[in-house]
C-alpha cells in the first residue's frame, strides 16, 4: 500500500511543497468552484480529507508513499522528548522613576 487512501489537508500541504495557509484557501476556493479549481477535498463528517487519488491526479502521477508518513502524528509527538532550550537570561530590578522612597502622597479628594 502507498499510503492513506484520504490526507489531511495539512498533509496534503506537505506532499505539494505549500503553506498550511494556502492549502485551506485552495480548499476552499475547490469548494465555491464546484471542483473547477483549487485542492480537491472531501468533507468527512465536518473534516476536509484530500482523496489520495485526486491529489495524485493533479500531481499527474504518483506522489511518493514516504511524504505523509514523514508527518508525525500527534502520538509521536507527545512521546518525542522535550527540546531543551538554553534558559532566559533573568530580569534585572532597576529602580523605578519618579520613586518617592515609599511615601505616597494623598490625593486631594481624600482626607
Amino acid at each position: 500500500m502507498a499510503g492513506p487512501d484520504f490526507l489531511t489537508v495539512e498533509e496534503a500541504a506537505r506532499v505539494l511543497r505549500i503553506g498550511r495557509t494556502a492549502a485551506y484557501l485552495a480548499a476552499k476556493r475547490y469548494r465555491e468552484t464546484g471542483g473547477a479549481d483549487g485542492l480537491p477535498v472531501v468533507a468527512i463528517r465536518g473534516t476536509l480529507r484530500v482523496p489520495r487519488r485526486l491529489l495524485e491526479k493533479m500531481a499527474g502521477g504518483p506522489i511518493g508513499a514516504d511524504e505523509p508518513a514523514a508527518v508525525t502524528s500527534l502520538d509521536e509527538r507527545r512521546t518525542s522528548p522535550p527540546v531543551s532550550r538554553a534558559p532566559a537570561p533573568r530580569r534585572t530590578n532597576k529602580p523605578k522613576r519618579n520613586a518617592t522612597n515609599g511615601a505616597q502622597t494623598a490625593l486631594p479628594f481624600t482626607g
